[in-house]
C-alpha cells in the first residue's frame, strides 16, 4: 500500500503539470512498470485490489501531459485482466464514464488536429511557379 499512495502522490502531481518534462514522463514509465511489476507478482484472488487501487488513479491522470501513458496502462489492464476490470467497472460505473469521456476527448482533440492537415494536403493552393522560364512553351504542341 506504501507504494501505491506515494505512486498516487506522483500521479497527481503530472495532472497539474503541461506540458510535462521528459525526466517526468520517464520517472511515470517507470511507476507503471513497477505497479505492473506488483501486479503480475501478488496472488490471483488479490489482483481485482490491486486494479481498484491502479485504475482509478490512471483514469484521474488521462487529460493531462501523461495522457497517453496511462491509457496505455490501462488498455494493457483490460487486456491482461479482462474479468477484473470488468468486475470494477461493474462496480464503479461513474469510472467507466470517466474513462470514456477521457477518450472521447482525446479522439476529437486528435481528429481536430489532422481535419486541417489534411484539408490542406487533399486541396492544393495553385500558386505561380518560383523558377522563371526564360522560354515560352505556351505554343508548343
Amino acid at each position: 500500500a506504501v507504494v501505491s499512495t506515494q505512486s498516487t502522490g506522483i500521479f497527481f502531481a503530472y495532472q497539474k503539470k503541461s506540458p510535462a518534462r521528459e525526466d517526468d514522463l520517464t520517472v511515470l514509465k517507470e511507476i507503471l512498470s513497477i505497479q505492473r511489476f506488483l501486479l503480475s507478482s501478488c496472488l490471483p484472488d488479490t489482483h481485482i485490489h490491486m486494479i481498484r487501487l491502479i485504475v482509478p488513479v490512471l483514469i484521474s491522470v488521462l487529460g493531462s501531459a501523461a495522457h497517453a501513458e496511462c491509457l496505455a496502462e490501462i488498455t494493457y489492464l483490460t487486456q491482461t485482466y479482462p474479468v477484473e476490470v470488468r468486475n470494477m467497472f461493474t462496480s464503479q460505473p461513474h469510472l467507466k464514464q470517466q474513462l470514456e469521456t477521457a477518450i472521447r476527448s482525446s479522439a476529437a482533440k486528435a481528429q481536430a488536429q489532422t481535419t486541417p492537415a489534411r484539408l490542406s494536403n487533399s486541396n492544393p493552393i495553385s500558386t505561380a511557379p518560383k523558377i522563371a522560364l526564360k522560354m515560352d512553351f505556351s505554343n508548343f504542341k
